[in-house]
């Protein structure tokens, strides 16, 4: 089992690599078999399509975001880990790596249109069901649980949007996770101010 799942790991990884290369829909089965040095029967042994090897990357990565995150017991631990998290985005949007942000969007734009919006919608409360599940043991109060997350996932999925036109830099990114990050104690200050 252990080696199946390192064969998976590999083969999510060359799709990462590729579709950065090529472009998400421009990577095929047949692609992705000859980075690693597999045939095409063995690769289907392990997944069937591009979108399934995608969307156990997507799973993948995802949870090891959302289980550093786990076992946090106070505001400043919160803070310490969303600042980790904050440089690992960083580096994305400056593309010193390679960002799972650029081949989402490139996967929901394989799609038609209502399809797209569909699955965008999904991933969208998925990813901010996770944010209030982390952020409502130490603020409380779900109703600024969900304003929090809601304002983390625009502001960073702005950024992915500009870094997709080059028009980002360093100091743009570090304005807006400090700007961010000030958001945060300002709502956790007022909550626990109001003995809510």
């Amino acid at each position: 089992m252990i080696k199946g799942n390192r064969k998976k790991q590999e083969l999510q990884s060359a799709l990462k690599t590729l579709a950065i290369e090529k472009g998400y829909a421009n990577v095929t089965m047949k692609d992705i078999g000859e980075y690693v040095g597999l045939s095409v029967g063995g690769l289907y042994h392990h997944y069937h399509s591009v979108n399934e090897i995608f969307n156990d990357l997507l799973h993948s990565e995802t949870e090891n975001v959302w289980s550093a995150f786990q076992n946090i017991n106070t505001f400043d631990e919160l803070m310490m880990y969303f600042d980790e998290y904050l440089k690992t985005e960083k580096k994305e949007l400056l593309s010193e790596e390679i960002s799972l942000n650029t081949l989402l969007y490139q996967y929901y734009f394989s799609f038609p249109e209502d399809k797209r919006q569909i699955m965008m919608k999904a991933s969208h409360d998925e990813t901010i069901s996770h944010m209030v599940q982390i952020l409502i043991p130490i603020i409380k109060k779900k109703s600024v649980c969900i304003e929090i997350s809601e304002h983390i996932y625009m502001v960073l999925n702005g950024l992915v949007v500009l870094s997709f036109s080059n028009s980002i830099s360093k100091k743009i990114i570090d304005a807006e996770f400090d700007m961010l990050k000030n958001y945060m104690i300002e709502k956790y200050s007022n909550i626990g101010s109001k003995n809510d």
